[in-house]
């Protein structure tokens, strides 16, 4: 049996907009949208809202989560603590499945952890979850690498659309795993239908495998234009975003990831050491080249 009823914190992001459009489709769910009273956020007619204070109450939180059978928190993981609290209150309520913020590189590699310092704020918060299996609340955390789609329309994946210039890391030969965001979407649809299959471990889903040299050439062929590449080192890169972080510099973020993913494995390459949920939960196959055609194109993947 599936977990129908579902509470959403963050529905109006990224991941949120196209997982509420995911699940509207799929039908059968209950959606319910948390959001904090100061926000302005609207969702389709199909989507209950509840609204608390900014602070997160423990209190307006449990009233949030009765009756609810997941949860999925997009929150940014910045405060663990109050990603914590939010979990002991989901426990409390009776949520049979929390499923975290995870959504990127394989947290559970140790080695993922070294490359990218600030994911272990990610880690702590699915470790945490770990400790109430015992109360009767079950986790899910998805791994999808890079954001594919996103990725190429923002320039964050180093390929830059209207310029069409390029930065490629290191020699450009890296593999990289890659989720579009429809696909993280029906990711969490697969969880919430799978729910016994799912339970209590990290699902790996990808869209696509690439490298930058390939990708590369997809899009001088799609766009039929030479484009303009720089290099970078995924160690100086990697570097340059600690040292803006230090600073309070969030753009370092990027730096640190886009250095970690171009690096190798296993922050990017986790389809060689982890076996792929897409066929469990729903995801279809997509060539490299028809994705990027309609990213070029402007349509949506």
């Amino acid at each position: 049996m599936s977990l129908q009823n579902v509470i959403i914190i963050g529905a109006s992001g990224n991941v949120g907009k196209p997982t509420v459009d995911a699940l509207i489709k799929a039908g059968g769910f209950t959606i319910t949208a948390l959001t904090r009273k100061g926000s302005s956020s609207s969702f389709p007619p199909e989507v209950k809202v509840h609204n608390i204070d900014d602070t997160y109450p423990q209190g307006q939180l449990l009233e949030a989560f009765k009756g609810q059978d997941a949860v999925l928190s997009l929150l940014p993981p910045v405060d663990v603590n109050q990603l914590n609290l939010i979990a002991d209150a989901a426990a409390q309520a009776g949520v049979k499945r929390f499923i975290p913020s995870e959504f990127g590189s394989d947290t559970a590699a140790p080695e993922v952890l070294k490359l990218i310092p600030m994911f272990n704020k990610k880690a702590a918060v699915t470790s945490y979850l770990k400790t109430k299996e015992s109360s009767g609340m079950s986790w899910t955390a998805v791994i999808n690498g890079a954001f594919f789609d996103w990725g190429m329309k923002t320039g964050f994946l180093g390929f830059d659309l209207k310029s069409h210039t390029a930065t490629i890391y290191d020699t450009g030969d890296t593999h990289v795993c890659a989720t579009i965001l429809s696909d993280v979407a029906q990711s969490v649809v697969g969880i919430l239908k799978n729910p016994k299959e799912t339970a209590n471990r990290y699902v790996y889903v990808q869209t696509v495998k690439f490298t930058q040299n390939q990708l590369l050439a997809i899009l001088e062929k799609s766009t039929g234009e030479k484009w303009t590449t720089t290099k970078r080192d995924t160690a100086e890169a990697r570097q340059t975003g600690v040292e803006k972080l230090s600073k309070g510099d969030m753009s370092g973020i990027a730096d640190l990831i886009t250095g970690g993913i171009y690096a190798g494995e296993p922050a990017a390459v986790y389809d060689q050491t982890r076996k792929l949920d897409n066929g469990l939960l729903g995801l279809k196959d997509v060539t490299l080249e028809e994705l990027v055609d309609k990213i070029v194109k402007g349509q949506a993947v």
